[in-house]
């Protein structure tokens, strides 16, 4: 179900431009955010990770008196450790789907199901990872960094006047069990953000990218399409925009990370 709602958004955000984009896919959260209208229907579904675990990452913040400086080493491990994150993820679901065989392009657009509005392979391959690689990075960054990290946080940024709040995952849920998710268009829900201790007080934000088929190099960083608020910017810089961040990586499986 909750794919199904991902595929209706996602074809709605750019028509011809979505269809380029059909080799990758970001989180089934962060699809949802871009046009969450659609989402109200999902109320009783998870993201892609459940959201448990998101309250646990971020609440961690206000249960720890004094958060690892992110310094040069601290950073280089935070990266290694999404990197292997990104690996395991896909090595788990191609290998447990293909046997270790790589899909070709036409299995990537290739629709699940007879509907036409269904999602594709690249589509439901991408969700799997991102769920895969997200409960990793919890784990791991629970051990690096106790306090000082959140998954999936979502954050409000009114541009005009340049300001951000952060939405905490039990206002999210309220609006989840009462069906209004739309309330959360145009918010930003990075894959992870490293931070001292306040998800306000950003120190670096990591988004994993999956694109279906291998790729040599880093796949671009997506832009809003038209009709949304932040319609020809893209995400790393609506980011650096919004969280005042300077170190914004997106992970990629076997790639690892880049700017």
């Amino acid at each position: 179900m909750w794919l199904l709602v991902v595929a209706v958004l996602l074809q709605g955000c750019g028509g011809a431009h979505a269809r380029k984009q059909s080799y990758q896919f970001d989180s089934a959260t962060n699809a949802c955010r871009h046009q969450p209208a659609s989402c109200a229907q999902a109320a009783g579904q998870e993201a892609v990770l459940p959201s448990a675990v998101r309250t646990f990452a971020t609440a961690g913040g206000s249960a720890v008196a004094a958060v690892k400086l992110l310094d040069a080493t601290s950073k280089q491990e935070v990266t290694k450790a999404l990197e292997e994150c990104a690996n395991k993820a896909r090595t788990q679901v191609i290998l447990e789907r293909f046997g270790g065989r790589i899909p070709t392009p036409d299995e990537c657009r290739k629709p699940i199901g007879p509907d036409a509005r269904a999602i594709t392979l690249a589509m439901q391959l991408g969700e799997e990872m991102h769920r895969i690689a997200l409960r990793c990075a919890a784990q791991k960054l629970e051990e690096l960094r106790p306090g000082g990290f959140s998954i999936e946080p979502t954050y409000r940024y009114d541009r005009p006047a340049d300001k951000t709040r952060w939405i905490a995952p039990e206002e999210i849920e309220l609006l989840r069990r009462q069906g209004n998710l739309g309330e959360l268009k145009g918010t930003l829900v990075p894959d992870v953000v490293l931070h001292a201790g306040d998800p306000l007080r950003a120190q670096a934000v990591f988004d994993f990218k999956f694109p279906c088929v291998d790729l040599t190099q880093s796949p671009p960083w997506r832009k809003y399409p038209a009709g949304h608020p932040f319609q020809g910017s893209t995400q790393n810089a609506m980011y650096q925009e919004a969280l005042k961040v300077e170190f914004i990586f997106q992970i990629s499986p076997w790639i690892g990370a880049s700017l």
